[in-house]
């Protein structure tokens, strides 16, 4: 058990450094919107051909063959991408829809946990950062905003409130970490008992 709550509180520590480091460049997208999303281009562009090109390679270079699954077919794909990216940045639009998912769909999973915790103390917190990150996601989709400088503004903003979202998250987890320890020894207890 003592292992299972290291590993719980290491996995807390690197989600609370994560969303540090969202949060920071959440302010680097506010103070540099234009070149912010110009690195951002570019680093995806370098990312997906390189992952495309090395699915590639390594499919060919593999002496067995996997039916229904072609990663030469994936690698493709993600080169085509890189470079549709690499030609055309207006397709960077496509970024806040692309962030505002993830927020949903975390915000949906953050909504679980949090109604798990229901009667504790920061449950109400917690409740509040998830549903406005629920809500910053929704807006980022329908509304992606025109003017790219904008949009990047505005997604700054979004991951600093989900950056500060996800640290309410893990702070009432660990504040909680021992109840939860209890409760799970318990149901264990009775499993084997």
């Amino acid at each position: 058990m003592e292992n299972l709550q290291k590993k719980v509180k290491s996995f807390i520590n690197m989600s609370i450094m994560m969303s540090l480091c969202f949060t920071l460049l959440g302010i680097v997208f506010l103070i540099f919107p234009e070149k912010s999303l110009d690195v951002i281009r570019w680093i995806f562009c370098i990312l997906t051909l390189a992952i495309g090109l090395f699915m590639i390679i390594s499919d060919f270079s593999r002496k067995s063959y996997i039916p229904f699954f072609s990663a030469s077919a994936i690698g493709a794909i993600l080169v085509i991408i890189g470079l549709v990216f690499a030609i055309y940045p207006d397709v960077m639009s496509i970024f806040p829809v692309i962030l505002g998912a993830w927020f949903v769909v975390n915000s949906v999973s953050s909504l679980r946990f949090n109604l798990a915790m229901k009667g504790q103390s920061s449950f109400s917190a917690a409740m509040l950062t998830t549903f406005l990150t629920l809500v910053c996601g929704i807006l980022l989709i329908l509304n992606p905003w025109g003017g790219q400088i904008s949009m990047m503004i505005f997604t700054g903003v979004m991951m600093i409130l989900y950056s500060i979202s996800s640290i309410v998250d893990m702070v009432v987890l660990r504040s909680n970490l021992e109840k939860i320890e209890k409760s799970f020894k318990k149901y264990i207890d009775r499993i084997e008992g």
